[in-house]
């Protein structure tokens, strides 16, 4: 290797170490009397892991004086209770073998009890696995810890066990074992008995999840019965049902509130399909009266484990009439009366993402359970942007809808007037506050960074939490500047529609990823809000029915001059998510030490801009979304700073999808195409992935999956996805191209992209092929993403 190149590439190596070292990836955070916790997450590449840092901040006088405490990786959840005198730790440790008395280390979860304000370990329980399995931490989606109002108790979500299995040879007994009537003998390879069903990519290891109740002093745990068609012992099979995740307790502390998502059970999942980045799958919002189990588990004793031990009442559906309803949330109650909020869409979409309703109904204190006829609207799913009129403009776009995949746990302000939350609002994100009595929706003004140039700044906020004194906890993130945490004071809700003063509480310093270089020996070493520009520009599309703004987010490398400079244009995944204006320790990486100007793409399909204009893009896709990215570069090129003949493409996922289509459509425009697990031949991809609906849908258009139904797609559907893919378009391909795949990959088969691959191989063009063999479709594990994102700047370097 010539010593240049040698050098090139450790400079490469270190200035990306700088951006991935300056990232702030808050996965936590609450209040307890006065103090701030914040959990970050920090890129480690020396071990391929993330590691968990805990940072302690003083509400009334913040500062950095204590240094973050590291958590150790087996700690998977920390649950502060209601008054912040307890705090719940779950912890997965493996048991060595001569302990259990096993051939081998077992793993087993632990709920650790702390008492006396967190700071005295009370208390050690084992769950057992004889019980359930392994406890869902995944909180973005399935799972949920919560405690009861009296903190005596927690409710929690957890896979169900396997059927018992066995060989049609295991014939024999040892000296220990008696004849189980429940073992399904030869049944350990079949699906829905020794095999689970899962939930596709990311989700391999959940199939069916049931509710759970702990007594924190007796240590007892009791399954939650009464819930709908759930086999909670599952002792024939895992196949139908529900899975129940997001449980909460009502705060009359009687029943148990939670998420159930059709598994089988409803009619709509012949297949389960993927469940990651999916928010359309059929789910409903049940409550559960729980009395009766807490009474059982509050004693030591086995009597309470009886035949004829009461029984608590049947569970209620609470949104019957709604195909969408999840992430149940409860005010404080007043004169005997609570509010349960909740997000829903009555009719559902087809679509992976959509706009979504705030619903509330009040809850009876006495009862334990919603009161008749109380469920209201409070913002209904809003087809235009600003067709409601009352909520002013962010970036020139009225108010879009409630673009959010979960509420925040603490949403309701102190007096219950209000709920607060974050929503994708255009190319930003935006924390609103929401009037529980009218729905009107108002954005949050404030700027932790006030000061002079800020005036065409569009920083990306969002909500956390509120403080004991009625606060909040918020965040704020810029493309060239990382997430800075900050709070709102206790009157800001007063004066919502004026800008707000915000705290500084912590500018967290950079965290070395790497042994590789230190963090200052980088030419380009990065800082905060310097090193590179960003803008947001907004285009109105000539095609199309739906006229909605294509929105973007150009990032300039400062100190260009007159210099026209080169162009990597990204187009999101999903299709149905965006890019906001947030630190991305990738982009800036490209863009200031690549000297790349990057311009990311919300074309229409994008969450934030209506529901109208994102099922807009069903049925159209690689014909819309082509068209709305090749406007969008085409008015980044008039602003005079790019230079048309050096652009190229960058995409993962659906941008991958795009990056092709661009290639083999455009070809004379984008010069130069890095993508990663990109979707090329549908009609091939349909049988194959875990998404079978997304073929359909933004092929052939809304109502052409059969959500009742499992079948292969007929000859002419088979066309039109053939006509709708990248593959359509290989003989235009010029470009020198870039593929990248994660082996793991059940979202778009790796075949997909190998096809491409060997396609553009026998073409004789430039082309490379970067296999990561334990990644899935993401590509995130630490070390495969690093080398991905020098490898793309390094292909860019050479070709663009």
């Amino acid at each position: 290797m010539p010593k240049n190149h040698k050098q090139q590439y450790q400079k490469d190596a270190a200035a990306y170490q700088d951006f991935t070292s300056s990232a702030v990836d808050f996965s936590g955070c609450d209040v307890r009397n006065g103090l701030v916790t914040a959990t970050r997450s920090v890129r480690d590449i020396d071990t391929n892991s993330r590691r968990s840092f805990v940072y302690n901040i003083p509400l009334a006088s913040p500062s950095l004086a204590a240094p973050p405490m590291e958590l150790p990786t087996k700690i998977k959840a920390r649950i502060p209770s209601p008054s912040g005198s307890q705090l719940a730790v779950l912890v997965e440790e493996s048991v060595p073998s001569d302990i259990e008395g096993k051939g081998q280390d077992t793993k087993r979860h632990v709920m650790e009890i702390w008492t006396n304000n967190g700071h005295h370990l009370a208390k050690r329980i084992v769950l057992p696995s004889s019980i359930h399995g392994p406890v869902c931490t995944d909180f973005a989606w399935f799972g949920g810890i919560s405690w009861n109002p009296d903190e005596t108790a927690l409710v929690y979500s957890a896979e169900v066990n396997k059927p018992k299995t066995s060989s049609y040879f295991a014939t024999s007994k040892g000296e220990d074992e008696k004849d189980d009537d429940d073992t399904i003998v030869g049944g350990q390879y079949t699906l829905g008995v020794g095999k689970k069903e899962d939930w596709g990519e990311k989700y391999g290891t959940t199939a069916l999840l049931a509710l759970f109740c702990l007594n924190v002093s007796t240590g007892k745990i009791g399954v939650i019965e009464n819930v709908p068609a759930c086999t909670n012992t599952a002792s024939q099979t895992t196949d139908g049902n529900h899975v129940l995740g997001q449980p909460i307790f009502s705060p009359c502390g009687k029943a148990v509130v939670y998420t159930g998502w059709d598994a089988g059970g409803g009619g709509e999942m012949p297949r389960r399909l993927g469940a990651i980045y999916c928010y359309h799958r059929p789910c409903q919002i049940y409550s559960s009266p729980v009395s009766q189990l807490l009474k059982r588990l509050e004693t030591d004793n086995t009597e309470g484990d009886k035949d004829d031990k009461i029984a608590d009442d049947d569970f209620v559906c609470i949104t019957p009439n709604d195909r969408l309803s999840r992430s149940p949330r409860f005010s404080s109650p007043s004169d005997g009366v609570a509010k349960l909020a909740y997000l829903s869409h009555t009719k559902g979409f087809d679509t992976h993402n959509g706009c979504m309703a705030l619903h509330t109904s009040d809850w009876c204190m006495t009862k334990g359970s919603v009161m008749d006829g109380t469920k209201k609207v409070v913002v209904d799913v809003v087809t235009l942007p600003g067709e409601r009129g009352d909520e002013g403009k962010i970036s020139g776009l009225g108010f879009p809808g409630l673009f959010l995949n979960q509420l925040s746990d603490r949403c309701f302000s102190p007096d219950g007037k209000f709920i607060l939350t974050s929503t994708q609002w255009g190319s930003v994100l935006r924390v609103v506050s929401i009037s529980v009595d009218d729905g009107s929706v108002t954005p949050i003004k404030f700027d932790m960074r006030d000061g002079d140039n800020r005036e065409e700044a569009e920083p990306s906020q969002q909500f956390l939490c509120f403080t004991e004194d009625g606060g909040a906890i918020v965040t704020q993130s810029e493309c060239n500047y990382p997430t800075m945490l900050g709070s709102l004071p206790s009157t800001f809700l007063e004066n919502i529609e004026g800008g707000i003063s915000s705290q500084v509480l912590a500018e967290l310093p950079p965290a070395a990823t790497s042994s590789f270089s230190s963090l200052s020996s980088s030419g380009s070493c990065f800082k905060a809000g310097s090193g590179y520009s960003y803008k947001i520009m907004n285009i109105l599309p000539e095609q199309g029915d739906v006229k909605v703004d294509v929105s973007s987010i150009l990032l300039l490398p400062d100190d260009a001059g007159d210099e026209k400079l080169p162009l990597i244009v990204v187009p999101h995944g999903g299709p149905h998510s965006a890019t906001p204006t947030t630190f991305v320790p990738s982009y800036g990486y490209l863009c200031q030490h690549g000297r790349y100007a990057v311009l990311h793409v919300n074309f229409r399909g994008s969450t934030g801009f209506g529901q109208a204009a994102l099922e807009s893009l069903a049925g159209s896709a690689g014909t819309q979304d082509v068209l709305d990215v090749v406007a969008a570069t085409r008015a980044a090129i008039d602003t005079g700073l790019i230079d048309p003949g050096r652009v190229g493409i960058c995409g993962g996922s659906h941008g991958g999808f795009l990056a092709a289509h661009l290639s083999g459509q455009h070809p004379d425009l984008f010069k130069v195409a890095s993508m990663r697990n990109p979707c090329i031949n549908i009609a091939s991809m349909v049988t194959a992935t875990d998404i079978p609906d997304w073929c359909y849908v933004e092929t052939l258009g809304l109502g052409k999956y059969e959500w009742d139904n499992f079948r292969a797609p007929s000859k002419e559907e088979n066309d039109k996805m053939w006509d709708n893919s990248p593959i359509a378009h290989l003989q235009n391909v010029k470009a020198p191209t870039l593929v990248a795949l994660g082996m793991k990959d059940r979202r778009v088969p790796p075949s997909q992209g190998l096809e491409y691959f060997h396609s553009l191989r026998a073409k004789n063009l430039p082309t490379k092929l970067l296999v990561y063999e334990d990644c899935d479709h993401a590509i995130d594990r630490v070390v495969s993403e690093a080398d991905f994102w020098i490898n793309t700047k390094q292909w860019f370097d050479k070709h663009l």
